[in-house]
């Protein structure tokens, strides 16, 4: 997976995604397409958040999700982005399997149980 914005290559999976095939999907994807914004361990400050107009990207980690933390609200903001902010959709790039698994990850790094309905 190449990752330019941090260097190339990103680190393998931490332990405690390591073994889980959906968390390390997400993780790959969040990599490339998320972190540019929310960063790499969510929290808001990745390094095109300081030049966004608008609403700054969110610290998932921190922050309430402004938009809901129940799995079909989470889906529906990954799919369709976020009208009024520089947050992308993301249904016509990766299936519903893709966005259940980055989905998932959010909730991993937010420090949440993955919802069984993602998996």
């Amino acid at each position: 997976m190449s990752n330019a914005l941090f260097g190339g290559r990103a680190e393998p999976p931490p332990a405690a995604i390591a073994g889980d095939p959906l968390l390390v999907r997400g993780r790959e994807i969040y990599l490339d397409r998320c972190a540019s914004c929310h960063g790499p361990s969510g929290r808001g400050d990745g390094p095109l958040a300081k030049n966004l107009t608008g609403p700054q990207p969110r610290n998932l980690v921190k922050d309430p999700w402004k938009h809901g933390d129940k799995p079909e609200q989470v889906l529906a903001v990954l799919a369709d982005g976020v009208k009024d902010a520089q947050m992308p959709g993301w249904s016509g790039t990766y299936g519903p399997g893709d966005l259940k698994a980055v989905a998932a990850y959010v909730y991993q790094i937010a420090g949440r149980p993955v919802p069984d309905v993602l998996r």
